[in-house]
Order: structure tokens, then C-alpha cells, then sequence
């Protein structure tokens, strides 16, 4: 009977362990759902797996090197793909970068926009601006589901 305590208290930590990996799986990241699955790779959503942001030089005038470097990977199949912002794209990375850096992400963003996060701009600007087919290689249609994490 001495253990008994000891016994519930290691009980009681593996519940509440449990019910901590669980309820944190069931909070769905926030995704591009497509309308369409893909052929190929047949993925139906991604997800955003890295955001790089380089900053434009000042010293270097007349070259612009902003960029911001995006990479989706798909939710069934892992595979990656990479969307770029650079000087040749409308917008550039460095007007984006600009107005990332002025945004406020703690409000929504566009009328059918409900989460105010970086990730919901990143993938209006891809699905709903039709971007991902000039920075992406590929086109994305879909809809964001999810939450912010």
C-alpha cells in the first residue's frame, strides 16, 4: 500500500502526457488544402517547411538582391517545392520584404483571410494572387485551413 501513491502519480503523468501529444496533433498547422490534387507528386495539401529572407544590399546600388525563398513540402508525400521572390518576379523580394517588414501579422489579412499570420500572407499571395505559378513552377489552387502555431 506504500507504493500506491506512487503507483497513481506515474499514472496520472502518463495521462497527462498523452492528452499533451494528442491535443497538441490535433491543432492542425495552418495548410494550402487544393482544390485539385496534384497528379504528381498527388499531394492535396502543403504546408510551409522554411522561409529564407535576404535583404537587398544598400551598398551595391543599381542590384537588387532581396529575396525571399519559400519552401512548401507536401503533407502526403513530402515532397518539396520552392517558391522565389527575386528581382525578376512582380512583386520582387525586395518590395516584399519592405512590406513585411512594415506589416502588422497580428490582424486578418484580406477579405477572405481570418488568422492574421505570416504563413496565411505567404499562401494568399501564392493561391489567391495566383503567384505560385511565376515563383512556385507550378500552380496551386486551394484554400488555407488551419490554425496559426
Amino acid at each position: 500500500m506504500k507504493n500506491r501513491p506512487d503507483v497513481l502519480g506515474l499514472i496520472a503523468c502518463a495521462v497527462f502526457a498523452v492528452v499533451a501529444v494528442f491535443g497538441l496533433r490535433a491543432a492542425a498547422q495552418e495548410r494550402i488544402t487544393l482544390s485539385v490534387a496534384e497528379t504528381a507528386p498527388n499531394n492535396a495539401t502543403y504546408r510551409v517547411e522554411r522561409i529564407v529572407l535576404q535583404n537587398d544590399d544598400p551598398g551595391t546600388v543599381g542590384v537588387d538582391e532581396g529575396q525571399i525563398t519559400i519552401q512548401i513540402v507536401g503533407v502526403e508525400r513530402p515532397i518539396v517545392a520552392t517558391c522565389i521572390y527575386r528581382s525578376a518576379t512582380n512583386p520582387t523580394g525586395t518590395f516584399l520584404l519592405t512590406a513585411l517588414n512594415k506589416a502588422n501579422l497580428s490582424s486578418a489579412y484580406a477579405a477572405n483571410a481570418t488568422t492574421g499570420s505570416l504563413v496565411q500572407r505567404i499562401f494568399h499571395r501564392l493561391v489567391v494572387m495566383a503567384e505560385a505559378p511565376a515563383v512556385c513552377g507550378r500552380t496551386l489552387t486551394g484554400s488555407l485551413t488551419g490554425s496559426p502555431q
